[in-house]
């Protein structure tokens, strides 16, 4: 499809939308950027003749020049749907929940390399937009997506969705959990076929294949260290890598399989994968003492899930910066860890949020560094980093935020 003698304009910069401007340009459509860091407050200049505007998933929809766009009738069509139209090959397979996302499309993209050629893109770091040229009918394509581009998608429709588990995040943006989790379950609900994670009853409303590590009449079950689907019992290679990627192996195994059938390649999958950084990552010790480094650990379900799996007396590092999510909630959940660092711009607001005997526990800390040094000063069997926020307080992104607690372990380690 060519856009010769169109006019585009593209709504938030950033990678996603220097690739979206990049692939529109290549086909002939005369091109304008507006991003609000870069308009010096004239974006109301830009709204005009467009023959239609592409948005960001960063970019938020209830935007002045968004809404001035739509209402000079002006079609917006998100990322996501742009790719989609544009993709030569309908073999697509999508996960979405609040954590996990990650892991799980890394796997079932291992997976789906060893029986042919597989793209990973969306929101684990590539833009879907980007790799459309290099897609041939017949590759598989893995998106991890988000809810911000679930809000803005009204096309896209993978052959397989799968949903890892729902829970509360961006409230900032989409301002009521209910808003967050019908647009987790609706993205589920277009698909093809959805694969669901039965231990989430958040997802009992959505029709399709389930999988769990609690039941067994789930279509693919987590039996000790077999998954249990359709009569067989699949072997899982040794030793576990916890459950957490147990948890995801499976949800991917389940689309796989779906997907193409049970394939060997795929259980060799769980050796062979190199899961993402900073999610639950056991970094060493330090004064004997476990460290672990889930600086990917960005919303209140991610903390307590990572709190739950750590063993003995532990202490967890909080704090970052708001997404408008429940404190409270994260705070009476966090009251089974020894003691608790409270870092970064929201520390005053997790602390007021914790109730009395939590906040006995707490130590306010003015920073990563600081934290650390305290737990060297008085170790405990482990300590956990799982902000439980974003990053946005210090750092541009969580990757830098795990990269600087990395660096500041080893400082202390080396001491």
């Amino acid at each position: 499809m060519e856009y010769t003698d169109r006019k585009v304009i593209v709504l938030g910069l950033g990678r996603t939308g220097e690739a979206m401007r990049s692939f529109l340009a290549a086909r002939g459509a005369t091109v304008e950027v507006y991003d609000d860091h870069l308009s010096d407050g004239k974006g109301a200049d830009l709204c005009g003749a467009f023959d239609f505007a592409v948005i960001s998933p960063g970019f938020p929809p209830s935007n002045a020049v968004a809404r001035r766009l739509r209402e000079q009738g002006v079609p917006i069509l998100s990322e996501l749907d742009l790719a989609y139209i544009h993709c030569p090959s309908d073999r697509i397979y999508a996960v979405s929940g609040t954590n996990g996302k990650t892991t799980t499309v890394t796997i079932l993209n291992e997976m789906l390399s060893s029986v042919g050629a597989s793209h990973l893109v969306g929101n684990v770091g590539t833009p879907y937009i980007s790799a459309v040229d290099r897609i041939s009918p017949k590759d598989a394509v893995v998106v991890e997506v988000s809810s911000f581009q679930i809000e803005q998608s009204s096309v896209f429709r993978p052959r397989v969705a799968a949903l890892t588990n729902v829970g509360e995040d961006h409230l900032d943006r989409h301002h009521d959990v209910e808003i967050y989790r019908k647009l987790k379950l609706s993205f589920a609900k277009r698909a093809g076929i959805a694969v669901l994670n039965r231990d989430d009853p958040v997802q009992d409303e959505v029709r399709g294949i389930g999988y769990s590590l609690l039941s067994p009449n789930a279509d693919y079950f987590l039996d000790g260290r077999s998954i249990v689907a359709g009569g067989k019992a699949f072997r899982l290679p040794e030793p576990s890598r916890g459950e957490a990627f147990d948890r995801d192996f499976l949800c991917a195994f389940a689309v796989a399989c779906v997907a193409y059938g049970y394939k060997s390649n795929f259980l060799s999958a769980y050796e062979r994968v190199v899961v993402p950084r900073f999610r639950f990552e056991r970094i060493g010790t330090i004064c004997g003492a476990t460290v672990i480094n889930d600086s990917k650990g960005t919303n209140v379900d991610a903390a307590l899930f990572a709190l739950s799996l750590c063993k003995g007396r532990t202490a967890i590092i909080l704090g970052g910066s708001d997404k408008g999510e429940d404190y409270a909630r994260l705070m009476r959940g966090i009251g089974s860890a020894e003691r608790i660092y409270l870092v970064g711009g929201n520390a005053m607001e997790l602390y007021l949020a914790a109730g009395q005997e939590t906040r006995k526990k707490c130590l306010p800390m003015a920073d990563l560094e600081s934290a650390v040094a305290h737990f060297v000063s008085d170790p405990l069997n482990t300590l956990l980093f799982s902000p439980g926020c974003a990053s946005f307080d210090r750092y541009h992104d969580y990757e830098e935020r795990g990269r600087d607690f990395d660096a500041i372990v080893e400082k202390y380690r080396g001491n």
